[in-house]
């Protein structure tokens, strides 16, 4: 149970550089987001949020903006729906909370800012960023206590970063609770998963899991909505560069967009990331454009999906991400020119 305050840089040539002038004593699975200045941004559970600048020997700001909401959000969840944008939702165990709140790291002085609450107060909820840019959350309880199932919430709520509301949806059959899971496929889907532990807080195992299909992937009949379908992209892609991904119908295409493979425990997607990316289209090619820096996007692996004018999203493909790469001409869109 000693929390280790200092902390570390994994470098590129497989060694650890400690940093030890930044040393700071911060609770278990704390929400950390790479920002769009380069410094990490500690976003909770605690009130008050911290920059941490990873130069040197490392540096934390004294302070930060603080939450509008006075108390711990512990088992709350967040994301980086934007880059730079960070929601936090739910969390505190005495009793749990439904109020959310947005911060811009864009702006020249970042303040938390209060919106509209979730439909249930939950914690041990989890937060997914999904292919068009709204954000999932599932499961959590609504019961004081570390994890009371009683106040299991089975209803998922969709939070729309344009209108800021959340929208309820089809119930789940198992509760979510502590230790349980959620990631985005690459189908587009929603697999949900697991929890329990300990017993002795009323929540036994769940050795099982869903997967939830969103709304976007039906038209409103119910039948299955028209996806995009991307024939080919390169696997590899380097920032600044265009990425020529071919299709049957660039005029049908309405955003480009790249999700983070996810990695989560405890209410908290380390390394989900959202970004839309500028594209052009013509008659047989989207060209759509990288990041233009590691700030904005991390090196690392992606979803990268099409988003049809309806709203429904194709398949992904796999891209890796990476700084020092020339981005290659999928071979069927060599061949059309």
């Amino acid at each position: 149970g000693a929390l280790n305050p200092i902390p570390e840089v994994w470098q590129l040539n497989g060694t650890w550089r400690e940093l030890s002038t930044a040393s700071l004593e911060i609770p278990y699975y704390p929400w950390m987001f790479v920002a769009p200045d380069g410094r990490v941004f500690y976003a909770g559970w605690a009130r008050t949020s911290r920059w941490l600048d990873t130069a040197g020997t490392g540096h934390w700001t004294a302070t930060g903006p603080a939450h509008k909401v006075a108390v711990t959000r512990i088992y709350g969840t967040a994301v980086m729906y934007e880059p730079g944008k960070v929601l936090v939702a739910g969390g505190n165990d005495s009793p749990p909370e439904a109020s959310a709140e947005v911060i811009d790291l864009n702006d020249k002085n970042p303040q938390w800012r209060l919106i509209a609450p979730m439909k249930h107060a939950r914690h041990h909820a989890v937060g997914t960023l999904l292919p068009d840019g709204t954000v999932l959350v599932t499961g959590g309880t609504s019961s004081p206590g570390k994890n009371d199932r009683t106040g299991s919430v089975m209803t998922p709520e969709l939070w729309d970063p344009v209108t800021e509301q959340w929208t309820e949806l089809a119930a789940m059959d198992v509760n979510r609770l502590y230790h349980s899971t959620a990631l985005l496929l690459p189908d587009a889907r929603v697999f949900t998963g697991g929890g329990g532990q300990p017993p002795a807080d009323g929540q036994p195992d769940n050795f099982n899991a869903q997967i939830y299909s969103p709304p976007y992937l039906f038209n409103d009949d119910g039948t299955p909505a028209a996806r995009p379908q991307i024939d080919d992209a390169p696997g590899e892609i380097a920032y600044g560069a265009p990425i020529p991904v071919s299709t049957p119908a660039p005029g049908d295409v309405a955003q480009v967009t790249l999700v983070k493979l996810g990695s989560m425990t405890h209410a908290f997607n380390q390394s989900q990331r959202f970004m839309r990316l500028p594209f052009t289209a013509d008659a047989s090619l989207i060209t759509a454009t990288a990041p233009a820096n590691p700030n904005l996007a991390p090196p690392g692996h992606y979803m990268l999906f099409l988003v049809g004018r309806n709203g429904a999203p194709s398949e992904a493909r796999i891209v890796h991400l990476q700084q020092g790469l020339v981005a290659a001409m999928p071979a069927a869109a060599a061949g059309m020119r």
